[in-house]
């Protein structure tokens, strides 16, 4: 069933891909003769695959790849505008600054913005209402109940270009969710062929499954019914780990560090080539909004923290400080969004992400990574430890500038909140690799150029 989803990406992904070399074809052929095309193509095909390939990193960073966000509704279609004219201006810039292919084509370009415009917003739009279709869906059968189970039988609903439909759950309790089919075993396993279904999810821990039972889905397999563990699925669909539904099993079945020291060695480099940019930009802005800082709410210039990092080790993190003086008066607090503590300038250091320039220091020093979780102060640290056992996961990678809870979660400024974010944290950690850092990295730079950050 995860095999038709990534084929669905990746349709969506070669379908984007074809049409703007499509464009270009189409371009040349209204501009030159038969004659000279094919010269003109080889002219303007290696330029132009570069622009391609900027632009749909483009789109993956504005998340036109997720299906949770293919379908055809006013967001979807701003987000699409939005990201072609970022593209148009990559290309703008890319063709009239860099003069390395020796070609300026403003009619050719202008052209191209156009045709392949409207090939890319009427491929997704066809593919938007086809992947809505029923003939394409997984039909799935959720053996047990929780509120996990609810969450994906209302993104299944709400969702239906993921491919998803729940046919019923097999429960002796009630659900919360009364437009859902539901069934005990005994009639279930009655009537599984005449519910036409091809994936049945088990919740183990919430279902009995004795060994009359097990016999019984055991035949089904040999009817064209898939099985696999909501765990999974979940993971799959929310791309977060359920932290009320996992145990000290879980994690030792799933958490192998012994396989990721070719990626923790790479991921270094990466930082170390990172942090050297970083500190460049910086060394650039420093005099400026020290100054800036100092005239608007004075001193201290700089805010440090404790905070702890992989291995439980503590830390001080150091940022460009964006709050008032003596802003928790020796009570530690959570941030909340519109805080009345933040400075104005000091919300503009924070949208921009500018206010974290100082963290390169820690990366230097080898505390922290670009990609990772948030390393949080010892006093929350103590809190969500006791409110949740497997909160020190997290310390098994280094804390990072930006991870996948950032980009994924709104601001958690309670207890319960980290509790949630903490989900996409252990999500990580469990799927970490260069790849995924890549996405981050993309999706945290869309974040900083539409002054999103918090």
């Amino acid at each position: 069933m995860f095999i038709l989803t990534k084929f669905k990406q990746i349709l969506l992904l070669l379908g984007d891909i074809f049409l703007l070399f499509v464009s270009l074809y189409i371009t040349l052929s209204i501009r030159y003769s038969q004659t000279f095309i094919m010269d003109k193509w080889l002219e303007h095909f290696y330029p132009f695959a570069i622009i391609y390939m900027i632009w749909v990193l483009v789109f993956f960073s504005q998340n036109l790849y997720n299906l949770n966000f293919t379908k055809n509704n006013i967001f979807f279609f701003k987000t699409l505008s939005e990201s072609f004219f970022i593209n148009i201006f990559i290309a703008t810039f890319f063709f009239y600054f860099t003069t390395f292919f020796g070609i300026a084509p403003k009619t050719n370009l202008f052209l191209n913005v156009l045709i392949s415009g409207i090939l890319l917003f009427t491929w997704r739009f066809i593919y938007n209402l086809t992947m809505s279709k029923q003939s394409f869906k997984t039909k799935v059968a959720f053996l047990g109940y929780s509120e996990e189970v609810n969450e994906l039988i209302k993104a299944f609903k709400n969702e239906p270009q993921l491919g998803y439909q729940c046919v019923v759950v097999v429960s002796n309790e009630p659900i919360s969710n009364s437009d859902v089919q539901t069934m005990s075993m005994d009639e279930f396993l009655q009537n599984v062929e005449k519910l036409d279904i091809n994936t049945i999810a088990i919740h183990h821990g919430k279902i009995k499954m004795d060994e009359k039972i097990n016999e019984k889905l055991y035949k089904l397999m040999f009817k064209n019914i898939n099985f696999i563990n909501l765990l999974r699925i979940y993971e799959e669909i929310t791309a977060k780990v359920p932290t009320s539904l996992i145990s000290e099993g879980w994690f030792l079945d799933n958490i192998q560090e012994s396989e990721k020291k070719i990626y923790d060695k790479l991921k270094v480099a990466m930082d170390v080539v990172l942090a050297l940019l970083m500190l460049f930009v910086f060394l650039i802005l420093l005099i400026p909004i020290s100054l800036i800082t100092l005239i608007t709410s004075g001193r201290p210039i700089f805010y440090s923290q404790k905070r702890i990092g992989e291995k439980d080790k503590s830390f001080k993190i150091h940022k460009f400080r964006t709050m008032i003086k003596n802003a928790e008066q020796g009570n530690a607090q959570f941030a909340s969004i519109n805080d009345n503590r933040i400075t104005k300038f000091g919300k503009f250091l924070r949208t921009t992400r500018l206010d974290e320039l100082p963290q390169v220091i820690n990366i230097l020093k080898g505390e922290m990574s670009f990609i990772g979780p948030r390393p949080e102060r010892p006093e929350f640290v103590t809190q969500l430890e006791q409110e949740m056992p497997f909160y020190s996961t997290r310390h098994l990678a280094k804390p990072g500038l930006t991870g996948w809870a950032q980009i994924n979660y709104p601001y958690a400024g309670t207890i319960a909140e980290n509790l949630k974010k903490l989900q996409y944290d252990i999500y990580y950690i469990k799927n970490r690799s260069l790849l995924l850092d890549f996405a981050i990295i993309l999706k945290t730079f869309n974040i900083i150029i539409r002054f999103k950050g918090r």
